[in-house]
């Protein structure tokens, strides 16, 4: 819960649609006690589209930030005790071509490379925890079966027309407003923004189905890839009740329920009448891979599928909107409060367009490998598939190196690679994860504003000159010492974000500026302290 001293009275941020990207959004806003409105056109959660099922490290330990990531483990149905393969077969009941381990950074123990494994849950599932802690916070007010329907934007605020599910309508005027209201809403439009990109030729039809019957001869999985039948798909359970899901490919709205019970007894290998396959609902979609022309306007500003839409091929498009919610939410706070500059907002899309296109990337390069022409030996699918699996290098090893509030040294962070995850503590990178004692980790001692983390035996005079800098700026600042492990001489300045502003042999308090988005009191010739 956010400190009560630092909690503003009135909404001053209004969140179009509460889908994942509105609800972390909001989350991230009552973290730094910023009240906010949620208006959400579905007043439940439903939980026959689950639409994503994989919440990866880096969203979990977001999640840790807010408090909720033992909320969500407590409710997904499934552990990553009990399995974290994905099995590529012939059928359910038939021959396994190969398999991967260890999927989408689930562990079952802690890791040294992040404070949170993977998850696999439900989307609906993580949708109602996120709406149980908004509510917990005080902070948020959730207006449900309502939709933005209309916005205008003034220099110093905008309006929002809301209707209700009764077709009145009224009218919010807030300061700033966050979009996340997907590919079909207006905010986008409304901002003069445009979806630009391509997709894919071939509709896919996700179904989820009742078969209490089915036990895979196999073994267990919590993906399966079949390849055997004439329709290829991916399917899985969501739970360990009998409810499975399948996303079957090439095949469109048309396909009736009888055809879509045939086509899943095909995948399993087995009659349906023997397991008992009762198709509960489905939902056509099309792969798409598309980008916003632009992110947002001086006051409003796309989260989540509003700016970017990818297929769910690695499982990255839920993701990159909690991502995105962070960014702008954490920004957006302090601007609120009144300790950062307006070039820190001008910095979200400088920051998030080029993970979203990393991630537009992998996911069509992972399409492609899909479809009627997927592999179908195991050589060959290791090959063209182990991307979408093990993702480390996209999940946690993007960074904000180049970002205009990020001070930049004379050393590269390390090469991006989908696959390939190396911690570094290079300006823009994420923070190296680091436990300090079983269960208590670095990240849990950050503060919600920027953090200074000094090397053992630093000066404290000159710490606490630093302090009193930030303190002038009105700057909230933690300190704290590095890890004990950690053997290297640097300062760190790490935003709330967890992503590192600065980093220097020598404290400077001409950094502080900058990198709260005050460019125009930067001073670029003293910032570059890193020296080798």
């Amino acid at each position: 819960m956010p400190n009560r001293q630092n909690v503003t009275s009135r909404p001053r941020v209004l969140i179009a649609g509460g889908g994942p990207a509105g609800l972390a959004t909001a989350a991230e806003l009552a973290f730094h006690g910023i009240r906010s409105i949620v208006i959400e056109p579905r007043a439940m959660v439903s939980h026959s589209r689950p639409r994503a099922k994989t919440t990866s490290p880096r969203t979990m330990e977001l999640f840790r930030r807010w408090g909720v990531a033992d909320a969500v483990r407590e409710a997904a149905p499934l552990k990553p005790e009990w399995c974290r393969r994905v099995i590529f077969c012939t059928t359910l009941n038939g021959e396994v071509i190969t398999h991967f381990d260890d999927a989408f950074g689930m562990r079952a123990d802690p890791s040294d490379i992040f404070a949170e494994g993977g998850q696999q849950v439900p989307q609906p599932i993580v949708e109602e925890v996120l709406r149980a802690h908004l509510q917990s916070t005080g902070l948020v007010e959730l207006r449900l079966a309502e939709r933005v329907t209309g916005l205008t934007e003034s220099r110093d605020s905008v309006t929002c027309e809301i209707t209700r599910d009764d077709e009145s309508t009224y009218q919010i005027t807030v300061e700033y407003v966050a979009g996340c209201d997907g590919a079909k809403g207006v905010t986008r439009d409304a901002i003069g923004a445009t979806l630009a990109g391509v997709s894919s030729p071939r509709s896919n039809l996700n179904a989820v189905f009742r078969a209490p019957g089915l036990h895979p001869a196999i073994g267990e999985a919590i993906h399966y890839w079949v390849i055997g039948p004439e329709v290829k798909a991916t399917m899985g359970p969501l739970d360990g009740e009998g409810i499975w899901w399948a996303g079957l490919g090439g095949i469109d709205v048309t396909c009736t329920e009888e055809r879509a019970v045939e086509l899943v007894a095909a995948l399993t290998g087995q009659p349906a009448h023997e397991i008992g396959i009762e198709l509960l609902a489905t939902d056509p979609w099309v792969p798409r891979m598309l980008i916003a022309s632009q992110y947002a306007s001086d006051r409003v500003f796309l989260v989540g599928e509003s700016a970017h839409v990818n297929p769910p091929f690695g499982g990255h498009g839920f993701n990159t909107c909690v991502g995105d919610a962070v960014n702008i939410g954490w920004k957006l706070a302090a601007v609120l409060h009144g300790w950062a500059g307006p070039g820190l907002l001008s910095t979200y899309e400088a920051e998030r367009r080029e993970v979203a296109q990393q991630t537009i990337d992998s996911a069509t390069r992972n399409l492609a490998a899909s479809g009627p022409d997927i592999a179908r030996t195991a050589e060959r699918i290791q090959e063209t598939k182990y991307e979408e699996f093990n993702s480390l290098g996209l999940v946690l090893g993007y960074s904000y190196h180049g970002s205009p509030v990020v001070v930049t040294t004379n050393e590269a962070p390390p090469p991006f690679t989908v696959v390939d995850f190396t911690p570094s503590t290079v300006p823009g990178s994420r923070l190296p994860h680091a436990w300090l004692e079983p269960g208590h980790a670095l990240y849990d001692d950050l503060g919600r504003g920027l953090t200074l983390i000094h090397p053992r035996g630093a000066d404290a005079a000159v710490i606490a000159r630093f302090q009193g800098k930030a303190e002038h700026l009105g700057i909230p600042l933690t300190v704290i010492p590095a890890p004990a492990a950690w053997a290297h001489e640097h300062f760190l300045l790490v935003r709330p974000d967890q992503h590192i502003a600065w980093r220097g042999r020598q404290l400077d308090a001409s950094v502080l500026p900058r990198v709260v988005g005050h460019l125009e009191h930067a001073d670029p010739t003293r910032a570059d302290l890193d020296r080798k």
